[in-house]
C-alpha cells in the first residue's frame, strides 16, 4: 500500500510516522498548488483568446450606412464648406437623434452650432464634479 493511499485512509494515518505524515502533507499540498495554479492559467489563456477576439469584433467595417434620415437633417443644418465630412455626419447622427427621440419631423430640425469642449473631463464627468460638491455643502 503507498504513502498517499495510508495518508487517504482515516484508520491507517494514524500508523503513519511524523515524516511520513509531512511527507504525504507536502506531496497533497503540492498537487493541490499545481491544480489550482493550472486552472488559473487555462483561465488566462480564455480570457486573453476571448479579449482578442472582441477586439477583432469590435474593428469597424467598411459597409455604407444608409443616409437617408441623415441626408434631410444635413441639408437643413448650416455647415461650413471648409468643415470635415467626419464632423458633418456626426452633425446629422446627433440631429437625428434629437428628431427621434423627440418624435419630430427631422426637417423641422435646425442646428445652429456644434462646439467641442475642451479640457480633461467629459461633461459627465464635469456634472459629477459639481455634484459631490453641492451635497457636500452645508
Amino acid at each position: 500500500m503507498s504513502l498517499m493511499e495510508q495518508f487517504s485512509d482515516p484508520s491507517l494515518i494514524t500508523n503513519l510516522t511524523f515524516g511520513e505524515k509531512m511527507l504525504a502533507s507536502t506531496i497533497t499540498m503540492i498537487m493541490g498548488l499545481g491544480i489550482t495554479f493550472t486552472i488559473l492559467i487555462l483561465i488566462w489563456i480564455f480570457i486573453a483568446i476571448m479579449g482578442k477576439c472582441m477586439d477583432i469584433a469590435s474593428k469597424p467595417k467598411t459597409k455604407a450606412a444608409e443616409p437617408a434620415p441623415a441626408a434631410a437633417v444635413a441639408e437643413s443644418a448650416p455647415v461650413e464648406a471648409a468643415a470635415e465630412t467626419s464632423d458633418e455626419s456626426l452633425v446629422a447622427v446627433i440631429a437625428a437623434a434629437i428628431a427621434a427621440y423627440e418624435g419630430a419631423n427631422a426637417s423641422n430640425l435646425v442646428v445652429r452650432k456644434i462646439t467641442r469642449l475642451s479640457g480633461d473631463q467629459t461633461p459627465w464627468g464635469n456634472f459629477a464634479l459639481e455634484d459631490r460638491l453641492e451635497t457636500r455643502k452645508f
